[in-house]
């Protein structure tokens, strides 16, 4: 295990060799969901041996606590800094522990913002990167630096030279699943978890231990050619023995739960089509880089590989790696005698003409350096990885065609994927998966095209339901979203997620505020820790005028996660609306120290100096908040309302037009354009944007004046 990643790539099942149908397992007792695990601690005490030289796996050390025994990075380096944000980010340790800190430096180098996280957990074994969380009131968080173990320096994270998410990015169940043993998870709550392992254990290859121990300490004695209390990968068929280390080596595109599974529920013995649905984006193939977890796809494309398989004793991952120990210590010759039991060097060296040739092949040559070369990942910078695609490497250019804008195609890896109904509405989810993920239109309006045309068919699948609807949401179709978004809720109407989005789409188009307050609070009863279904009723709530009910809300969300930006901005927001302006600046205020780009909170920190007169401090916030974000049609609009008010007309107007750019709905923007171009004496502009806001809400008072005074 290397980084937290976000996306990744793959290859089909045709290109990785043909698989044949496997042959029916043997039964184990101990794969089903009700089947509780008992931790290495317990597998120890008969297993000694096998525990013992399992703690040199990079597996077992894929996940552990920060500490001065294992302590390997320069705490002392330089720090990094994010040019396009304007913050920096060190490292320091204290007292024994370690610690992230941003900040960010006026012109004369003295810090106007500064946020400080723990660095709790190591993700990652170390070989290539060590990533690192922060934990707080159970959430986990991934923090920004990343230690790259093989050039020694510090860097950002997979992902976050790209977006930067700062110290907010909550770490998924889906990631957890393969990173570490399986989590305590808090349903339906994100990124929070009642209690983590350290490290990928036994049970994750043998399954769950509850049945096995109970049985063997009842009758050390195993009757019969196996056990079936523990799943030993060794009985298992080819297919299901390989899926035991694809469920988190095998890469896809896109991967998607099938409809009912959850991010830890898939067992050994099980086939992972079971539990997945894989698909893989064609992209020109390259051979500088290669994806961290894309290593039983590329041994497929081996001819190493797809030789054995013809002669019935095929390769496979257990070839090269015995799961029981490490090898990180144990030199080239720990893989490559492997390489030898099938390509003696007495036997290659006969085969080149040239002396060199036969030099380079003799016993002690590194067969892995020159057949299996580290390339660089895609989207994990300063690190390379062993590529088990098994060649002679030969020098080939790298040559990518221009980016063409076009709907994506995603193929199945599985084949029941590429064919009827079902395989219609995996690929329908996967298209919707794609395009939120990557913010792709194209992907979105073809996810939603064959999930229509799949549940046209079979209307009975409440994921496909959501999604479809969700996509529409996304696209701006709302009003059309509701038919998929009801279905959904009433297939299913005890997943808060549904009911939420559903709320919000029935909001977005205006919908019985009595309706709209139940789906929250059902969302709400469901699970009381989703704060931010909170921060949403409670914006609902001041809509509707229940400000001390709206204000209850934000607070509940804060005692949750207190980390969330938002929740302090709306709570700051309401309180200022209600007179209560100095605790509303408080809370306005820790917003600001959460997100010091927060434009909303800027803007109103702005507002609420204007009202007590201080012009001066409210022009530095309205800026600040345009700075930050060009392009926020509030900030734009706030601080073209100023400079309107000081008579600079030409900086208003500018301001002003770029926030109906922006937002062409936006009314007080409009009129207030309006009054800019009338105040510049260009009456025809005036007109043209009094007559705009008139069509939006006829009885705008400011934009009826004004047509009055032409």
């Amino acid at each position: 295990m290397g980084v937290l990643l976000a996306g990744c790539t793959g290859t089909s099942r045709d290109e990785a060799g043909g698989m044949s149908e496997p042959e029916t397992p043997p039964a184990f007792r101990n794969v089903g969901k009700d089947v509780a695990f008992v931790g290495d601690a317990v597998c120890a005490t008969c297993h000694e041996e096998e525990y013992a030289g399992y703690q040199a796996h990079g597996m077992a050390r894929s996940w552990y606590r920060l500490t001065p025994e294992n302590e390997v990075e320069d705490f002392d380096a330089p720090p990094v800094y994010d040019a396009t944000k304007d913050l920096y980010y060190r490292v320091f340790k204290e007292d024994g522990r370690y610690f992230q800190e941003e900040y960010r430096l006026d012109s004369k180098g003295k810090k106007t913002h500064r946020l400080v996280r723990e660095m709790v957990y190591v993700v990652g074994s170390g070989t290539a990167a060590r990533t690192y969380l922060t934990e707080h009131q159970g959430y986990l968080y991934e923090l920004p630096l990343t230690w790259y173990t093989q050039v020694r320096r510090w860097n950002f994270s997979p992902g976050y030279e790209v977006a930067n998410k700062r110290f907010d990015r909550l770490i998924p169940d889906r990631c957890v699943a393969c990173h570490d043993s399986y989590p305590v998870s808090v349903p339906f709550v994100e990124g929070k978890y009642e209690q983590v392992p350290l490290g990928i254990g036994c049970e994750r290859c043998h399954g769950p231990g509850d049945v096995h121990v109970e049985a063997r300490l009842a009758d050390p004695e195993v009757t019969g050619d196996y056990d079936p209390t523990i799943v030993n990968p060794a009985h298992l068929p080819f297919e299901r023995r390989l899926d035991v280390c694809q469920q988190c080596h095998l890469s896809g595109t896109t991967s998607v739960l099938r409809e009912g599974r959850g991010p830890f529920d898939f067992r050994p013995s099980e086939p992972l089509s079971a539990h997945v649905s894989l698909f893989y984006r064609e992209e020109p193939t390259r051979v500088d880089q290669i994806d961290v977890i894309s290593h039983a796809d590329r041994m497929k494309k081996s001819a190493c590989y797809r030789a054995t398989l013809a002669q019935g004793d095929p390769m496979e991952c257990i070839t090269c790696h015995n799961p029981h120990e490490g090898f990180r210590d144990k030199g080239p010759a720990y893989f490559n005698t492997t390489c030898q039991d099938c390509h003696a060097p007495a036997d290659l060296r006969a085969r080149f003409a040239t002396q060199a040739a036969r030099d380079r092949h003799g016993p002690e040559a590194n067969c892995i350096a020159c057949h299996m070369p580290k390339v660089a990942a895609e989207g994990t910078p300063h690190a390379s990885y062993t590529d088990h695609l098994i060649r002679v490497v030969r020098e080939e250019p790298v040559s990518l065609p221009a980016p063409v804008r076009a709907t994506p195609v995603l193929k199945p890896y599985f084949p029941d994927d590429a064919r009827g109904t079902d395989g219609e509405r995996y690929a329908g989810v996967a298209y919707v998966v794609y395009g939120t993920q990557y913010a792709d239109t194209l992907a979105l309006r073809e996810g939603v095209r064959r999930l229509e045309r799949a549940l046209a068919e079979d209307a009975e699948h409440g994921e496909a339901q959501y999604l479809l609807g969700f996509a529409r949401v996304q696209l701006g179709e709302v009003e059309a979203a509701l038919p998929a978004l009801e279905a959904a809720v009433r297939l299913d109407p005890n997943i808060p997620e549904r009911l939420n989005t559903l709320a919000q789409a029935y909001e977005a188009v205006g919908r019985d505020p009595a309706v709209i307050a139940r789906l929250y609070r059902r969302a709400l009863d469901i699970q009381p820790a989703l704060a931010d279904v909170r921060v949403n009723y409670g914006r609902f709530l001041e809509t509707q005028g229940r400000i001390e009910e709206a204000l209850r809300e934000y607070r509940a969300a804060i005692e949750e996660r207190p980390w969330l930006a938002t929740a302090h901005f709306n709570l700051g927001a309401a309180l200022v609306r209600t007179g209560e302006v100095e605790a509303g600046e408080a809370a306005l205020r820790r917003a600001l120290e959460l997100d010091p780009d927060h434009p909303d909170a800027l803007t109103n920190l702005g507002l609420v100096y204007l009202v007590r007169g201080d012009r001066a401090t409210a022009q530095t916030y309205l800026e600040r908040a345009v700075t930050a974000n060009p392009d926020h049609p509030i900030a734009l609009s706030n601080l073209g309302a100023f400079y309107l008010e000081e008579d600079r007309l030409d900086r208003a107007i500018d301001l002003l037009t770029r926030a109906v750019e922006a937002r062409p709905d936006y009314v007080d923007a409009l009129a207030n354009l309006a009054l800019a171009h009338f105040r510049n004496d260009d009456m025809a502009r005036a007109e043209r944007y009094a007559r705009r806001v008139l069509a939006l809400e006829p009885d705008n008072t400011l934009a009826r004046q004004i047509l009055a005074a032409l």
